[in-house]
């Protein structure tokens, strides 16, 4: 069933063999697809693995995307988890029925602020110190510019934001979560043929893998987009949102 405007036809919903469909304000319409033989091959096997393997990482980074990539993947007529599968297919390899995702080559946000340099990266159990070079290092950058420290973990599906320092200061300190007692309750609750590690030992550690990203100090303020203000806003045309490319700083164990 379709759904009609009483002077401009049909904008959402199938009529006949075509399909309409709104996408960030704008109306398209496309032939409804044919059904078709499903072959298994070995090429549809890969592309649907790495097609799932994508999606499911652009949903564990969605709040460092939203703050990175929003603004630009709007501009382009993307939605953030299509823009990050169109910057990162390179970085999805597959191979013996499995993706391999190379983490550290990720980019998760795209802008036009110079990034910093990161020096140095210190853990100590839970607790990192990182060091990174304040100066200045084009006319577009600015001291209060913030600089935002993630922390993911794909073992663990979470996405944190861990701390937010201006440029100048240089230098960022704080505790990553420790959640093994929560993995190994959430194993415990799984029913599964094979014995799960959590279960048997404490000794396995969670991969923190650290990310940042700078925003202009004028637009730093501005909190993550609750889903009320996307949904008044699909083109966020009032978030002057300016970042930088994302930085990877390096992987923590705890």
């Amino acid at each position: 069933m379709a759904k009609t405007h009483p002077t401009l036809g049909p904008n959402s919903g199938k009529l006949g063999d075509v399909v309409y469909y709104t996408r960030f304000g704008k109306e398209f319409v496309r032939r409804k697809a044919e059904t078709f033989t499903d072959r298994q091959s070995e090429e549809q096997l890969r592309q649907r693995a790495l097609f799932k393997a994508t999606q499911q990482t652009a949903a564990l980074y969605g709040s460092l995307l939203q703050r990175g990539l929003t603004k630009h993947a709007h501009s382009q007529g993307h939605t953030e988890a299509n823009e990050f599968s169109h910057l990162n297919k390179q970085h999805f390899v597959y191979a013996d029925g499995k993706v391999t995702v190379n983490y550290p080559a990720l980019q998760l946000a795209y802008g036009p602020l110079p990034t910093v340099h990161f020096t140095a990266c210190h853990a100590d159990g839970l607790h990192v110190e990182l060091t990174f070079d304040p100066y200045l290092t084009a006319d577009k950058a600015r001291p209060d510019d913030v600089v935002h420290i993630y922390a993911v973990s794909p073992q663990a599906e979470v996405c944190m934001l861990m701390t937010s320092v201006e440029r100048q200061y240089g230098q960022a300190a704080f505790d990553l979560p420790d959640l093994i007692d929560e993995l190994a309750a959430a194993c415990e609750n799984e029913t599964t043929e094979q014995p799960n590690t959590f279960t048997q030992s404490r000794t396995i550690a969670i991969h923190y893998h650290l990310y940042a990203i700078v925003e202009a100090a004028s637009t730093a303020s501005i909190p993550t987009l609750s889903a009320d203000e996307k949904k008044a806003n699909k083109l966020h045309h009032n978030i002057n949102r300016r970042v930088s490319n994302s930085i990877f700083i390096g992987t923590v164990t705890s």
